[in-house]
């Protein structure tokens, strides 16, 4: 899809929750609109893409997840400030939610210095709320594994979160034999809902959220984030 396409798709679509009918008594020629849900932009290829839309059609909680990236997770400086202009231009109201892999950049000075240059140029709206950034230490399958345990050492890599969460989510599938790696990448097994629908079972979303806030929060007023996992998900839900 072209930018263009992309930009009309956006002023097209309708991004509000539909307000019910008013009753005939009441009804005098008009109609609300609900409230506008919050709009979701997101690294990565399958994963987000699918845990996303079906947190969306199996949960309370409701996004745009349209205009959609899912593309190469490290050039999301590049991508995302082009689709929160146009989200914000058509929906002055809107809430942008920012969500992407850290150890994408881990480590490395000259993306983190191009990260810095990205959040500069949202500033304000970060600061009066309407742009959220979301980043997870080191991968969204920490916040996978935060519905499961609560768990704050550093893990730097995929392969390092990974051991410690296939134990937990494989049996959210329906085939528990394949690696968690196949589970977690392919579309073939990310698209029927059911490992997102075990995920979030028995209170374990509202577990997982509890758990990035505090432990965030905890960090934060002892100087020891950047020595530790993280994610900032949790935002997407309060």
């Amino acid at each position: 899809m072209s930018m263009k396409d992309l930009a009309e798709d956006i002023k097209q679509q309708k991004y509000f929750e539909a307000a019910p009918a008013p009753s005939p008594e009441k009804d005098e020629g008009t109609r609300e609109m609900g409230p506008l849900y919050p709009f979701l932009i997101s690294g990565g290829t399958n994963t987000e893409r699918y845990y996303f839309t079906h947190i969306n059609d199996t949960t309370e909680y409701k996004f745009n997840i349209r205009p959609k990236y899912f593309a190469d997770e490290s050039n999301y400086t590049q991508a995302f400030p082009k689709r929160i202009k146009e989200i914000l231009e058509a929906n002055a109201d809107a809430k942008v939610f920012c969500v992407f892999d850290w150890d994408t950049i881990y480590g490395d000075e000259t993306k983190i210095k191009k990260h810095e240059d990205f959040e500069k140029q949202f500033q304000t709206e970060i600061s009066n709320g309407s742009v959220a950034i979301c980043p997870s230490m080191p991968s969204i399958e920490y916040w996978f594994l935060l519905h499961f345990e609560d768990y704050t050492e550093l893990l730097k890599n995929y392969s390092a979160v990974s051991k410690r969460l296939a134990q937990h989510i494989k049996p959210c599938f329906p085939d528990s034999s394949k690696s968690l790696k196949q589970l977690l990448k392919m579309r073939k097994y990310l698209e029927d809902s059911t490992w997102v629908k075990n995920l979030c079972a028995d209170g374990k979303l509202d577990t997982a959220i509890e758990r990035a806030e505090d432990n965030i929060n905890a960090a934060i007023d002892s100087g020891n984030l950047r020595n530790q996992s993280y994610s900032y998900v949790y935002k997407v839900f309060k």
